[in-house]
């Protein structure tokens, strides 16, 4: 009996670990995505395009990430990549029953090209990239954005975001309750009517 009850207790410290750590894992990668995701934002600013290949973020000098991220979950340096125009397609591949996708959204067509270099694959895609995400096709614990498989997990660069601010939005130079849009006038105030007083 003593025995049995030590090996139930084993099995729940052991899955309490494990289930700790996959929470910490998924920490990480949302993480390491919004440090893509910066990435991308400053080598755009830098050059004024974006990356054709992951590895231009990885190489801009002056550096644009403080480190090569991993996929914490998977453990690899290879990550999926979005490329613009396909923020609302599933371009990771058919997913199971009951996978959320992302709807299609109306976009620019992103031109690809293939990649000739010599060690990378021979055909490799590349173009535009706004995005990335893990190439683990599990099931999280965490549901983010209302996804609940990290290869769902999209960390993208959104720039119509980023040009209106993280504040909600502002237009530069602030503007409060009492501010009026440019081009309008005020409205003409009431004359004061009665006797003056001297």
């Amino acid at each position: 009996m003593v025995i049995a009850v030590m090996a139930i207790m084993m099995a729940v410290a052991v899955q309490t670990v494990s289930f700790q750590m996959q929470r910490e894992r998924e920490a990480e990668l949302i993480f390491r995505g919004e440090q893509y995701v910066e990435g991308i934002r400053l080598y755009k600013q830098k050059y004024g395009r974006y990356p054709m290949r992951l590895k231009e973020i990885w190489e801009a000098n002056p550096k644009v990430l403080r480190q090569k991220w991993t996929d914490p979950i998977t453990g690899s340096e290879q990550w999926g990549l979005v490329f613009l125009g396909e923020e609302g397609r599933d371009v990771g591949g058919s997913g199971g029953p009951g996978r959320q996708r992302p709807a299609p959204t109306p976009t620019r067509t992103p031109v690809f090209e293939r990649d000739r270099e010599p060690g990378l694959g021979g055909g490799e895609k590349v173009g535009p990239i706004i995005g990335v995400y893990s190439l683990a096709d599990e099931a999280s614990i965490k549901v983010y954005e209302g996804r609940t498989n990290y290869r769902d997990w999209r960390f993208i660069y959104k720039e119509q975001e980023a040009r209106g601010g993280r504040g909600g939005g502002k237009p530069p130079g602030g503007g409060g309750p009492g501010d009026r849009p440019p081009g309008r006038t005020p409205p003409p105030q009431p004359q004061k009517t009665g006797t003056p007083r001297y």
